[in-house]
């Protein structure tokens, strides 16, 4: 049984750009395509109340509404599955699993480790793993239902070629897989003998734009589609996958439609991988 949560916002923003991913992956079929392959299937739609949002006060609201849609999913012995616009929802997907000792395989050509210290930007999206462990915006995320951060020796980054300064000084608190270590087995192997259960965070610019451009951030020299599939396939093979999401995906970028096809042969693995062990 799958619970396919759908959050189709980007910076507080309904539908516009990367909000707009979730809603053309239940255009191009996901659920379709998920009964086909007999899978049980309830939609989940997060949608914010009718009112001005800042964006901040809008991603905090969100992540509350995931954590309270994920758990009541746990409850009902649904496996969790993730679209949306932003990659800071994992904080109330983590928080709403409350699975003991969850670790995080965080696939993504950005780390998002920036601070609000660092940022040249500004995105808060940009400083997602760093509000999901704990190193800041620490009084948002009190206010999400069971949310705990998660320690970085229980956090693989997989990517992070698009790594600031800052986010490279942060990476050393983690355990890190280029994209040119995707093959090998040792960073699963260790984080294996530390957690058993696992958030699988997948980010879609991780795939280099050689292959697909998954959005305005997507850059060179990333791994391609097969095998990020086959990435995540061995994770299956080690972990319990608790959730998983499919983050930052933008129509507009994706002229040819490959980022769509990638991110539904990617569901497909997702629904078809191991039962969920809850602690």
């Amino acid at each position: 049984m799958i619970a396919l949560i759908t959050v189709p916002y980007d910076s507080g923003r309904r539908a516009l750009r990367m909000g707009g991913g979730p809603l053309r992956l239940l255009e191009a079929g996901a659920i379709r395509r998920l009964e086909a392959a007999r899978h049980s299937v309830r939609h989940v739609p997060i949608e914010l109340s009718d009112q001005f949002w800042t964006e901040i006060g809008a991603a905090r609201r969100l992540q509350q509404l995931i954590a309270v849609a994920v758990r009541d999913a746990v409850s009902r012995g649904e496996r969790p599955i993730v679209l949306a616009g932003n990659c800071n929802s994992s904080v109330g997907t983590v928080a709403g699993v409350g699975a003991a000792e969850i670790g995080v395989i965080w696939l993504d050509a950005h780390p998002d480790l920036e601070m609000p210290e660092t940022t040249p930007s500004g995105f808060f999206d940009g400083q997602a793993l760093s509000t999901l462990t704990g190193r800041c915006w620490r009084q948002i995320t009190s206010t999400v239902p069971h949310f705990s951060p998660v320690p970085p020796d229980r956090v693989l980054v997989v990517g992070g070629r698009e790594a600031s300064d800052a986010e490279h000084r942060a990476l050393e608190s983690f355990e890190w897989m280029r994209e040119d270590m995707m093959s090998s087995d040792t960073p699963l192997d260790r984080l294996a003998s530390r957690v058993r259960n696992v958030y699988l965070h997948i980010d879609l610019d991780v795939h280099g734009v050689e292959s697909l451009r998954a959005n305005e951030y997507a850059s060179a020299g990333g791994p391609t589609p097969g095998q990020v599939r086959a990435f995540v396939e061995r994770v299956a093979a080690r972990f319990e996958i608790v959730a998983a999401a499919l983050t930052a995906f933008d129509p507009m970028a994706d002229l040819d439609g490959h980022a769509a096809n990638a991110a539904l042969e990617l569901l497909d693995v997702l629904a078809a991988g191991r039962g969920i062990a809850y602690a």
